[in-house]
């Protein structure tokens, strides 16, 4: 039903296997936020209300992509079969010389 709903209005919906993380990149993305999250949080509600937002706001559009890029190379992975050398390259972490940021997110 939800499908027809979302179809009638001009949109596409696309549904996710169950219990495969690895495949969603905005579970990536929600890692993030609770990461920036724990580290700026004082553990109190009111806090978290104020910290939540910029949380939000501290994943980046490159790093949100490169999660997607993630997302993508671990069902290619899947839809392959997983050998060995697809899974060594699912997991392949991204690396730059170009970039300060090297361990933040990959």
């Amino acid at each position: 039903m939800l499908e027809t709903v979302i179809n009638a209005a001009g949109h596409e919906v696309i549904f996710y296997p169950k219990f495969h993380c690895e495949l969603n990149y905005t579970e990536y993305c929600w890692a993030a936020v609770k990461r920036y999250t724990r580290a700026n949080c004082q553990y109190s509600f009111p806090e978290l209300e104020k910290i939540l937002f910029v949380a939000l706001d501290s994943v980046e559009l490159k790093t949100i992509r490169r999660f997607a890029a993630r997302s993508k190379r671990w069902m290619m992975a899947y839809i392959n079969g997983l050998t060995v050398e697809q899974r060594e390259y699912a997991e392949k972490q991204y690396k730059s010389h170009r970039r300060a940021d090297r361990d933040v997110f990959v």
